[in-house]
């Protein structure tokens, strides 16, 4: 019985050229098993990392990182809008070094914060929560810029400028930076009549702690990159692109 691999479809039926596939095959094989065999080690040393971390900070000095979150919420009263969505918090070690549950508490932490302020108005409220499943409802705050180009149904954001003045006010009275905004305009929303908010807060850095190696390499990079000013502005190039 001849076995019939899927790769070799379209190559010249010859022993020399079929010998040398397989070999290239069998080589990328074992190196996708060795990866992923890295890729499991990595997860469990960053899993005993994270309890170790969590065992000293119970008697450190210093502000905690991994167990620095509130274990219960007090959710802001919150008017329900018509459109709502549930999030489900996932492990983003490639995007902000976070466990799932870090990133929940993050997120939730950002958003109870500026559910508080003045321009709350401008980010998502949390109207319910399910924290055994890692995810929370929250008012729907328009569709993306990044779907409004996509669909061709823009929309000016009204007196962008004073906006985006209270939206970056709001960030520093909540102490919050900000280290997610994505020139596609994924995570600023705009409705139909010109608001604007701003969405997405699991990668963050709340009191100027991050809370992963790799998200103190973005706020080093946002405070050497001009700060508040330069997201401000930053914001202002993405709506005069996109809209």
């Amino acid at each position: 019985m001849t076995l019939k691999f899927k790769f070799l479809e379209g190559v010249d039926d010859t022993t020399e050229q079929r010998d040398i596939l397989m070999e290239k095959h069998k080589a990328l094989s074992n190196n996708m098993i060795a990866l992923k065999a890295r890729h499991e080690a990595a997860l469990r040393e960053i899993s005993f990392l994270r309890e170790w971390i969590a065992a000293l900070e119970r008697d450190a000095p210093l502000p905690p990182i991994q167990t620095g979150f509130p274990q219960h919420y007090i959710l802001p009263a919150a008017t329900r809008t018509p459109l709502t969505h549930w999030k489900t918090a996932r492990e983003k070690l490639l995007w902000s070094g976070l466990s799932a549950e870090q990133a929940l508490h993050l997120e939730l932490t950002c958003l109870i914060r500026l559910a508080k302020g003045e321009g709350a108005a401008h980010f998502p409220r949390v109207l319910k929560l399910d924290l055994p499943k890692k995810r929370f409802e929250l008012t729907d705050q328009g569709p993306s810029l990044k779907e409004r180009q996509k669909t061709g149904k823009k929309v000016a954001v009204r007196d962008a400028d004073q906006q985006i003045a209270t939206i970056i006010a709001a960030l520093k009275e909540a102490k919050i930076t900000y280290l997610d905004m994505h020139p596609d305009g994924k995570n600023l929303c705009v409705q139909d009549d010109g608001h604007l908010s701003l969405i997405d807060f699991d990668i963050t850095a709340i009191d100027g702690l991050p809370q992963s190696g790799l998200l103190a390499e973005k706020l080093k990079t946002f405070d050497e990159h001009g700060g508040y000013d330069a997201l401000a502005k930053k914001m202002r190039e993405i709506i005069d692109r996109l809209c």
